[in-house]
């Protein structure tokens, strides 16, 4: 069965852009005459956008003047400089240019776009300080710089981005200290913290920010505990942790001391985590708790307080070692949709699900789960639909036959053998859901056709 849980993006300033710029488009196979860019690069004039990633290009093709004001997706190339004056014909609004090998760019490479160039993407190129003609752009609202070898934001640029910047994404394995000229940025309300290695942020990193920061991202750092300002930041909404191999659910735990009682949304994933933080005794909005490869083994009794049932509903799992439906949940008892899926399930008890009495959905795919006790969905009277898929089990359930409102079963790649002694009892059934799967004893038989055509026969 298909996940609700979405990889999480590389970067939260690219899913912002690409929410605000992309709708549905149909690209010309040939490049209009008011195309800025020659082929190989396509344009869609009416939504005036220039499409010329991937093309393998060592510079900046020729461009030409063009009305309007213009998206540029030039990502994935080789191009190593922005000359002066090259945008100069052209007013951007969104400019793409990361995954390059860029290294210079000219004082006046974005003369003309500098009230219209708003969201700018210099991610993993060759930069080791900030071009001065960043700081030209005087409507600037998102940037992009992380992957490049900086060591510090050069202050004179960040300076003249103080009035409109408010979404920076940044850090490099070169950054080895926390560049205290970020502090200009008086109106950022979204950081992205990407690869630095230092162990810790200086105590009052996050005060700046901490009437307007609502989003706060951490990818591959070398962090080992969050600094005390983050406490002051009490208008985040949204956060990521992701690959930060040094950071502990204990320590999390000690450092967010307040909570975060507008947050809605956190994502963790691959950071080494055994449990979860306890961290969500203020945050009575939360409606999206993702977790995804954490070698998970167990979840404290504290992990998910009973308020935050007003708002979650759906709670996504993924690549864990839990070997059983953590007791905890059974706070959440609003929760509609679990999904456990690649873990290490092995059985589900009587008394795992028995407080979810509105589960409406159950995935537990990937998992050696070999054993459901008879009354394990007694209570689950919403259950509609479950999936098994790629299990242990070599039966179906008969605790399945207790939900009452279950539409379809998953079973595809289980081992099921399909005769009137394994699951003749399926006969009684008076309202048999959907399967999905087939008998591995009779060369891949459909499974709902055996127990359509077969299991009447049965005695």
């Amino acid at each position: 069965m298909a996940e609700y849980v979405h990889q999480v993006p590389k970067s939260r300033l690219l899913l912002f852009t690409t929410v605000c710029i992309q709708t549905v488009l149909t690209l010309t196979t040939h490049a209009p005459p008011d195309c800025p860019l020659p082929l190989p690069c396509e344009c869609n004039g009416n939504q005036q956008i220039v499409y010329c990633s991937n093309k393998s290009l060592p510079e900046l093709p020729p461009i030409q003047k063009s009305e309007g004001k213009w998206t540029f997706y030039l990502d994935d190339n080789r191009i190593e400089v922005i000359p002066d004056n090259y945008f100069s014909d052209v007013k951007v609004n969104f400019l793409s240019l990361e995954n390059n090998d860029i290294h210079t760019i000219g004082e006046n490479a974005f003369q003309g776009s500098e009230d219209s160039l708003n969201y700018l993407h210099l991610e993993n190129n060759s930069m080791t300080e900030l071009p001065n003609a960043i700081g030209k752009l005087r409507q600037l609202t998102a940037v992009s710089i992380q992957g490049n070898p900086m060591v510090d934001l050069t202050e004179t640029v960040i300076r003249n981005l103080t009035s409109c910047l408010q979404l920076i994404s940044f850090g490099s394995k070169s950054m080895t200290k926390w560049p205290k000229n970020i502090n200009f940025l008086i109106n950022i309300f979204s950081i992205d913290l990407y690869d630095v290695q230092y162990p810790e942020l200086p105590e009052d990193a996050f005060s700046t920010f901490k009437d307007n920061l609502v989003f706060l991202n951490l990818y591959n750092t070398g962090l080992t505990k969050l600094p005390p300002s983050i406490n002051d930041c009490q208008n985040i909404s949204s956060m990521i942790f992701q690959e930060n191999k040094k950071l502990s659910a204990n320590t999390i735990t000690k450092s967010i001391t307040r909570g975060f009682p507008f947050l809605t949304s956190i994502t963790f994933q691959n950071n080494g985590l055994t449990t979860l933080p306890s961290m969500f005794s203020k945050s009575t909005r939360i409606g999206r708790i993702v977790v995804r490869d954490e070698p998970i083994v167990y979840l404290r009794d504290d992990t998910f307080p009973q308020h935050l049932s007003k708002y979650l509903h759906y709670l996504p799992f993924s690549g864990t070692r839990l070997t059983s439906i953590p007791s905890v949940l059974s706070n959440l008892d609003s929760l509609t949709g679990l999904s456990i899926t690649n873990s290490q399930i092995q059985e589900i008890q009587d008394g795992d699900c028995s407080s979810l009495f509105n589960l409406g959905v159950l995935y537990l795919s990937y998992n050696p789960l070999s054993l459901i006790s008879e009354n394990a969905f007694l209570n689950n009277k919403q259950l509609g639909s479950i999936a098994l898929d790629h299990s242990n089990l070599t039966t179906v359930p008969k605790a399945l036959k207790k939900a009452l409102s279950l539409q379809t079963v998953d079973m595809t790649s289980c081992q099921v053998e399909c005769s009137c002694e394994n699951i003749g009892w399926i006969k009684s059934w008076k309202s048999i859901p959907t399967f999905y799967g087939s008998c591995y004893n009779l060369n891949g038989t459909s499974l709902m056709i055996y127990i359509t055509d077969q299991i009447p026969k049965c005695p």
